[in-house]
């Protein structure tokens, strides 16, 4: 009985197969990383706009409010100027009391700085990959 053994795989053919397969997981890190950036930057501008978009409606909101009490404040000051300059003050305290606060809790927030990172930790790995 004579048996046909299968001829093992040469060495440059496996060499082959393993550079094509680096270049194929380099390719799907790459990938990876790049879409996970343009999720994060996505988010991010959706949620400025939002952002914006409430601060400029707050605002609007405020002043509305500062016109209503300069009107109703006129039986009690009668010089217009004065009540003008009191709600003035009102709307810059407490429109930038609110600005203040709202920058210390976007501060304290995700960072960036940390999404960048990942990704450039994700190209270092693939460049070592490479290398070796």
């Amino acid at each position: 009985m004579a048996t046909t053994a299968a001829e093992p795989p040469k060495v440059g053919d496996l060499l082959q197969h393993i550079g094509d397969d680096v270049k194929t997981i380099a390719t799907s890190e790459l990938e990876l990383g790049r879409r996970k950036m343009a999720s994060y930057v996505d988010r991010t501008i959706a949620k400025a706009s939002v952002v914006i978009l409430g601060a400029f409606v707050a605002l609007i909101g405020l002043a509305m409010l500062c016109v209503v009490v300069v009107l109703a404040l006129q039986p009690v000051i009668h010089l217009l100027w004065v009540r003008l300059l009191m709600m003035a003050i009102v709307y810059v305290l407490v429109g930038g009391g609110a600005s203040v606060l709202y920058a210390r809790h976007v501060l304290d927030g995700p960072d960036l700085d940390n999404e960048v990172d990942e990704v450039g930790q994700t190209f270092d790995a693939v460049k070592a990959g490479l290398s070796h």
